[in-house]
């Protein structure tokens, strides 16, 4: 079985849906050869409600290609009682296939940067059982410089967004797991430092449920390539 488990399919406000549609996303998929996608829900507005859900649903379904299955992220935030009913959604829905956490702000307005709230969101997660994926966008906000950022010297973004950041926060989401005792697993998301691989590694080989992802470009590519007349087409988050 192929799974793209992560995809931006971005039905919207604000002209999001120009980027790339639930429609065009599932085609692309299926000519592709995949038998499943999971979206995340950083969209406009974040998939958080159960109307929001049957609506995305929906999407998937009108866009007939029934040979891909459509999964999807609910977005959370440290409102304990919008966590609760996250999990309520999650079990109502097989096609919603996990919770999404971003430790820093990236698109949209989903960021969970205090250390604190986020200790909430693992915490009501163990209180409400919850057993599934928690899949994280690893960086702290603490250790990220916008002001760096130039789009005319693109590699300006790997200031603005060092690889510190993701180092740091991928260890507090370990500490965070062993200090709720998280019962569901840990999913460090896109993750492009070595020094963070090490640290999923290690916290594996120590017993916590953990796993991680990388994109294909954090293989071929690296920072020079920002440096070119195109480097603005290399830029992500994180670096």
């Amino acid at each position: 079985m192929y799974i793209d488990a992560h995809v931006h399919l971005r039905n919207g406000k604000n002209n999001l849906d120009k980027t790339e549609t639930v429609k065009h996303g599932l085609e692309v998929a299926g000519d592709s050869g995949l038998d499943a996608v999971f979206d995340m829900p950083n969209t406009d507005p974040p998939i958080m409600t159960r109307d929001l859900v049957v609506e995305r649903l929906q999407l998937a379904k009108d866009a007939g290609v029934p040979e891909v299955f459509y999964g999807l992220y609910m977005g959370i935030t440290s409102d304990p009682e919008q966590i609760k009913q996250a999990v309520s959604i999650y079990r109502e829905f097989p096609q919603v296939i996990g919770m999404k956490l971003y430790a820093g702000h990236s698109v949209g307005s989903l960021g969970i940067i205090n250390p604190e709230d986020q200790h909430k969101v693992y915490e009501t997660l163990t209180t409400e059982g919850y057993d599934g994926v928690l899949a994280v966008h690893a960086e702290k906000e603490s250790e990220l410089f916008p002001n760096n950022w130039n789009p005319k010297k693109p590699i300006t973004h790997c200031l603005a967004r060092p690889e510190k950041s993701e180092n740091d926060s991928v260890e507090e989401q370990i500490s965070l797991s062993y200090s709720t005792n998280f019962k569901g697993k840990l999913h460090i998301a896109h993750i492009s430092s070595p020094r963070a691989v090490e640290l999923v590694n290690i916290a594996k080989l120590q017993g916590l449920n953990i796993s991680c992802e990388v994109c294909p470009h954090h293989f071929i590519f690296d920072d020079s390539k920002m440096f070119g007349d195109d480097g603005i087409q290399y830029k992500m988050n994180p670096h």
